[in-house]
């Protein structure tokens, strides 16, 4: 578009924040529609990372969270919280999985206390 003596060019973008850098999300060539997500991988890892701590501690690999956590190298309370990950509901960690959480969910309020129910989960991360 011309105004006066200059030519502006809109783009459609939006901006997400993932693992604490800003990302610059381009709609796909000849559309005008947002590109489709990528997913938060901080937040899948922690989840993967909950998962595979729950694993090794039911099938008896460390006994306690506390040998696992100095088997891992980490904090007892930070392993703690991520093994709360395994909690969420499979309907929010699929959102994650496409791209498409809860505008809510990040990583920080994730590893926070919240609720068991499935659905509280889903509004208390909406």
């Amino acid at each position: 578009e011309i105004q006066g003596d200059r030519l502006v060019v809109r783009v459609p973008v939006s901006f997400r924040k993932s693992g604490g850098r800003r990302q610059i999300i381009a709609p796909p060539q000849g559309s005008a529609l947002p590109a489709s997500h990528q997913p938060d991988q901080t937040l899948l890892k922690a989840i993967a990372r909950g998962h595979r701590w729950r694993d090794l501690l039911e099938n008896g690999d460390c006994s306690t969270v506390k040998a696992l956590a100095r088997k891992e190298r980490i904090a007892p309370s930070y392993l703690s919280r991520v093994l709360r990950l395994t909690l969420l509901s499979p309907a929010i960690v699929e959102a994650v999985v496409e791209g498409r959480p809860p505008a809510g969910l990040t990583l920080t309020k994730a590893l926070a206390p919240f609720p068991l129910d499935w659905a509280a989960q889903m509004d208390w991360f909406a």
